[in-house]
C-alpha cells in the first residue's frame, strides 16, 4: 500500500512519469522516470534501510540502457522521510550545469538592463 502510494506520487510529481505494471514487464523497467532518472521506489517503517551495491548497479545498467539513456535513482521514504539517492557524479553535473546556467541568466540580464 505504501509503495504503491509512492509511485502514485511519483507520476503526480512535475516531470514524474509512474511505469505502467512497474517491473513487472521487460518493457517498463522499475517503477517511473523522473526527468532524466529511472527511479525505483522502496518503502520501509523501519529506521533505516539498506542499498545494495549489485542492484544499484543492475538499475545503472537498465537506465543506461533505456532510450534516451538515463541515469539510476532510489526514492527511499523512510517512515515519513521522503529521499532521492543518485549517484554523487550525477549529482555533481547537475549542479555545476545549474551554476553556469544560473551565471549566464545573470550575465543576460546584465547585458539587457
Amino acid at each position: 500500500m505504501r509503495h504503491e502510494l509512492q509511485e502514485q506520487r511519483l507520476g503526480r510529481t512535475e516531470g514524474g512519469e509512474r511505469s505502467v505494471n512497474s517491473g513487472r514487464f521487460w518493457r517498463w523497467k522499475r517503477d517511473g522516470r523522473l526527468h532524466e532518472f529511472l527511479i525505483e521506489c522502496r518503502t520501509t517503517e523501519n529506521g533505516s534501510y539498506r542499498i545494495d551495491k549489485k542492484e544499484f548497479l543492475d538499475m545503472r545498467k537498465e537506465a543506461l540502457s533505456t532510450p534516451p539513456g538515463l541515469l539510476p535513482a532510489m526514492q527511499i521514504d523512510i517512515q515519513e522521510l521522503q529521499l532521492f539517492c543518485i549517484e554523487l557524479q550525477a549529482f555533481n553535473d547537475i549542479y555545476t550545469r545549474m551554476i553556469s546556467l544560473d551565471a549566464l541568466v545573470e550575465q543576460m540580464q546584465n547585458e539587457s538592463g
